[in-house]
């Protein structure tokens, strides 16, 4: 949240900012689920066992990781059937392990690893337990839901809260940042792919109607932050081209005036880590639009 305008600067706003800003920190950083919603009745549906006294169960690394009943339990979490199917066989003796044996959870983003104990009395090994596919070390549900926040335009705290509604797990500021990224990567070089593509397509099309190969498009740009009429201060600013037989996109650009890496660096005097810097325009806002037409266009001649 930014900052209160002069004019604004009430106490009953800064009560209000401060609780906005309280909620948004709780539903990032808490991580324990609470029991669900009582919906349908106010009966307890399963015995309370919470004052039994658990036999101690000591982990590979002799820690003590004494059966919370209730921990796992809590809350609604993303399972792959089949990839918790294929692995409810202990590790050691083979034989198969029960949901109910578990004894703990480890969550990672949305993604999370059952411990669950061998019943077996010549094996009682602990068993690590996915609840979904990876690919190398990342879990892939935390790719997909980067996927669908920009798809879906959420960000962090939006997400966080319709995961918390849902009484799931909610994301880190780290994780998704990073999960963000490198979805982003692999948008961009689709979205490459795609313009090469429709770019030949339209050159056939304006052949066919009789013409060369010179295509007529269409451009138009927008900006992160509306404009007032008097006043255009977004920080950032896209460009699509269009073409006009196709009325597909062969052609993006988009401007920023900002780098959150650089700024924070030369806010404390120091050198900026290697990053790929997305500052790219020191003008203003309203002179982003033709910059990015002309280097559209540009960029046009120059591929043909």
């Amino acid at each position: 949240m930014g900052k209160l305008k002069s004019g604004f600067n009430s106490s009953r706003n800064k009560m209000k900012l401060k609780a906005i800003r309280k909620g948004q920190l709780r539903r990032t950083f808490c991580r324990n689920l609470e029991l669900d919603h009582p919906y349908a009745s106010n009966f307890r549906t399963t015995p309370d066992i919470s004052n039994v006294i658990h036999e101690e169960v000591i982990d590979e690394d002799d820690i003590n990781i004494t059966p919370d009943t209730d921990e796992w339990r809590k809350g609604r979490r993303v399972i792959e059937l089949g990839v918790l199917a294929d692995n409810l066989d202990c590790k050691l003796c083979g034989l198969p392990l029960h949901l109910k044996h578990a004894v703990k959870i480890n969550e990672c983003g949305l993604g999370s690893i059952l411990k669950i104990m061998c019943m077996n009395r010549n094996c009682n090994h602990l068993n690590n337990v996915p609840t979904g596919k990876r690919h190398g070390r990342i879990w892939d549900i935390n790719s997909k839901v980067a996927l669908a926040a920009i798809h879906i335009g959420l960000g962090e705290h939006q997400l966080n809260a319709f995961l918390s509604i849902l009484n799931m797990p909610t994301v880190s500021h780290k994780m998704f940042d990073q999960r963000s990224k490198e979805v982003g990567e692999v948008l961009e070089s689709l979205a490459e792919e795609s313009m090469v593509e429709w770019t030949e397509k339209e050159k056939t099309l304006t052949k066919e109607c009789g013409g060369d190969e010179s295509i007529t498009v269409c451009v138009d740009a927008g900006w992160q932050k509306r404009g007032s009429g008097r006043a255009y201060d977004s920080l950032t600013g896209h460009c699509s081209m269009i073409g006009s037989k196709s009325r597909k996109i062969i052609g993006y650009k988009w401007r920023s005036k900002t780098c959150r890496i650089c700024e924070v660096a030369s806010r404390k005097g120091k050198i900026p880590k290697i990053h790929q810097c997305r500052k790219k325009f020191g003008g203003s806002a309203k002179a982003m639009e033709p910059d990015m037409v002309i280097d559209l266009v540009r960029e046009a001649r120059l591929k043909g």
